[in-house]
Formats: structure tokens, C-alpha cells, sequence
């Protein structure tokens, strides 16, 4: 059990509350004015160490940018990009203005006025993500016990308005692959653009794949390997989720792969840069190639990211269904599948409708035409 004493000091006499951590150490908190205050600190101590809500003071105390600093270095699921992101939202946007309180500062309506704040010089999708960094890294600090809750949970964030995606026809692809390879001929980025298109793999995925993990005979691209671009310095890793998938790829564009992987070495990338033969980065192939031909087909705006977009449509419209292109797409589950691209099933809501109908007009017409069954009098009448 906890127990109040006092003690005197120069200044008066003090209140001292002597008690155990949930882990057995005894401590003790100092200072009280009153014995009320003191009786006060106690109770509040024995309730929230009963519920399992206790916060070590001490470990309370570290300062926000000192925390964020060790959660960013921990963070060892980062892939460097990522990493680049997190500390820069952090040094920019999190420790210049909330940088130097404590954790146990940290209020939620004192982060609910930063967040708002950020309103201001940023869009609602920006807002999200900078807040996301800091709720991340105040829910590791509550797990280690540094925090009662997490008060940067439930804030009132501005909404988000959902970005119209780009879906290319058949056609569409067809022009932009021709005009790519025509910007830059002999290097087979019209066969890339197909196969971002038909495809649907990330930049990454893309820019990491290498000879040997086409597999014509099975007719698969073998997503094993990414390469990303962090402070101009590209770094090899694994795929997204850390997990590696079989990707179908249509004939035609495996035709034109055959070509670009025979007598190649396994090791070397599939699409090599343009003025060697390094891994090809996402904005050299734009300001090469890929801009100014998309411009030029009536595309302008056009990113490579926004053909896994029309990878995703060009295999619902033949009739693939969400986990087909869950599994394409390297999505984690199908449910992000279909909130990504919930607008491309619409169509699927009528032919649900279209076969109940079927389903119940049926019976009906059969017996229509069956006539109606004639029903004899009970004898006896």
C-alpha cells in the first residue's frame, strides 16, 4: 500500500508519497503542498496501477523530439525512402512546434491545435500523413508504458476528397507504348509501359526486375526484388509486405520479353537505364521518355504509378475478380483491393441484380408454361 508522510524543508513542511511501480521497485513522489494533494496523487496511482494504466513518471519525462528520434532509429521495417519521408515530416513538421515537451505534455487538444495549424500551408492528404507519424510513434510510446493514452488519437482532420484515377483503354496503352519507345528507341520502354500496364506492378517492382525472373515458361513475372531511390542513392530490397508473388503476364508482351531476356545474363536488370546498364530510375525514364509521350497521345499528367491503375481496371473488365487482382497487384489483403478500386465493381452490382431477376423470373415461366395444374374434387362431396 501506498503511504503519505510529511517532511520539512526551508520553504515549509511537505507531503511525500512513498509507493510501488507495477514491476515491485518502490518509489516515491515529492513535493505536495497540502496532504490532500498527496492523498489525491495516491489514489490516482493505486486506481490506474489496478487498471493497468500506470505511467513511470520518469520515463514520462523524455522529450518529444528525444522520443521521435529513437522510435525513427528503431524502425527497422522502414525501406530507405520511407525512412527519408518519416524523418523529414519529423524534422519539418513535428519538432518545430511540439519538439521540446515532454510526453507526459502532450495533451490531445494540444496536438488537435497543431494539427489544425497544419491546415494551413497543407493539403488534407499531406495533413493525414504527418499526423500519422507522430500517432505512430506516441502508440509505440504508450506500449512501453511512457504514455496513459495516446493523444493523438481521434482528431477532428480535415477530409480528404477522393482523387479520380486514370484508366487507360487498350488503345490508350497501345499509343503511349509506341510513343515511349519512339523517345528513346532500342531500349524496350514500350514493352515496359506494357507491362506496368497489363501488369500492375509498382515502380519498384518494376525497376528491380532482372532477367532471370521472367519465366517463360510459365508465363510469370517473379516479383522477388525492388529497387528504390532514396537521396539519389538507389537501394536493392525485398517487394512490399516483404512478400514475393507470381505475376501472370499475357502473351503477347511475354513474346516481346523473350526477346529482351535472350542471351542475357539472370543477374542483369530486365530494363537497365538508359545510358548504362544500372537499374533504371522512375525519373530519368520520365524526363527521357515517358513525359513527353504521354503529352504527346493526350496524356499529360500521366505517371507510370497511374498504369497499375489501369492494370487493375483492363482485368475487371475481362472478368477477373477481386482476389485475381488482389494477388496481381501484391495488395495485402482483398479488402484494400476493393476500397482502392471499389468504383471499377460497380458494374458487378448490376449483373448481381440482372441474375436475381433471372433467378426468379424463371420458375415463374415454367410455370406459365407448364398451364395451370388442374385440381380434382375431394370424393365425397
Amino acid at each position: 500500500m501506498a503511504s503519505v508522510t510529511s517532511y520539512e524543508t526551508a520553504a515549509g513542511r511537505r507531503w511525500r508519497v512513498r509507493y510501488r511501480t507495477p514491476d515491485h521497485r518502490q518509489t516515491d513522489k515529492r513535493g505536495f503542498r497540502t496532504k490532500r494533494e498527496a492523498e489525491l496523487f495516491r489514489a490516482t496511482t493505486e486506481v490506474n496501477t489496478a487498471q493497468g494504466l500506470y505511467v513511470d513518471p520518469a520515463k514520462s519525462r523524455v522529450r518529444l523530439e528525444e522520443w521521435l528520434a529513437m522510435w525513427a532509429r528503431d524502425r527497422s521495417d522502414l525501406t530507405p525512402s520511407s525512412r527519408e519521408r518519416t524523418e523529414g515530416i519529423i524534422r519539418v513538421h513535428i519538432v518545430p512546434a511540439l519538439g521540446r515537451r515532454s510526453l507526459a505534455d502532450l495533451t490531445h487538444s494540444a496536438v488537435q491545435g497543431w494539427a489544425s495549424s497544419l491546415s494551413a500551408s497543407q493539403g488534407p492528404s499531406s495533413v493525414r500523413k504527418i499526423v500519422n507519424v507522430l500517432s505512430g510513434a506516441l502508440e509505440v510510446a504508450l506500449r512501453d508504458g511512457r504514455l496513459p493514452s495516446n493523444p493523438a488519437r481521434g482528431l477532428k482532420l480535415p477530409k480528404v476528397a477522393q482523387a479520380r484515377k486514370a484508366y487507360l483503354t487498350h488503345a490508350q496503352v497501345a499509343d503511349l507504348a509506341a510513343s515511349t519507345d519512339a523517345k528513346l528507341p532500342g531500349h524496350g520502354y514500350g514493352t515496359l509501359v506494357r507491362v506496368l500496364a497489363y501488369c500492375g506492378l509498382r515502380w519498384s517492382e518494376l525497376s528491380g526486375l532482372r532477367v532471370g525472373d521472367v519465366d517463360l515458361r510459365r508465363a510469370r513475372l517473379e516479383v522477388q526484388h525492388t529497387v528504390t531511390e532514396s537521396g539519389g542513392v538507389q537501394h536493392e530490397g525485398a517487394p512490399k509486405s516483404h512478400e514475393a508473388r507470381s505475376v501472370p503476364v499475357p502473351a503477347s508482351i511475354l513474346r516481346e520479353l523473350a526477346e529482351r531476356v535472350d542471351g542475357r545474363a539472370g543477374d542483369e536488370p530486365l530494363f537497365p537505364g538508359s545510358r548504362g546498364h544500372g537499374w533504371l530510375r522512375n525519373r530519368v525514364f520520365r524526363r527521357g521518355a515517358f513525359d513527353a509521350a504521354a503529352t504527346e497521345v493526350g496524356l499529360e499528367g500521366l505517371t507510370p504509378h497511374e498504369l497499375r491503375h489501369t492494370a487493375a481496371s483492363l482485368a475487371i473488365s475481362v472478368g477477373a475478380n477481386v482476389k485475381a487482382v488482389q494477388r496481381m497487384l501484391g495488395h495485402a489483403s482483398a479488402t484494400v483491393t476493393l476500397d482502392t478500386y471499389a468504383d471499377l465493381f460497380d458494374d458487378d452490382l448490376d449483373s448481381v441484380s440482372g441474375a436475381l431477376d433471372q433467378a426468379i423470373v424463371t420458375p415463374v415461366v415454367g410455370k406459365v408454361w407448364a398451364g395451370p395444374k388442374k385440381v380434382g374434387r375431394p370424393k365425397g362431396d
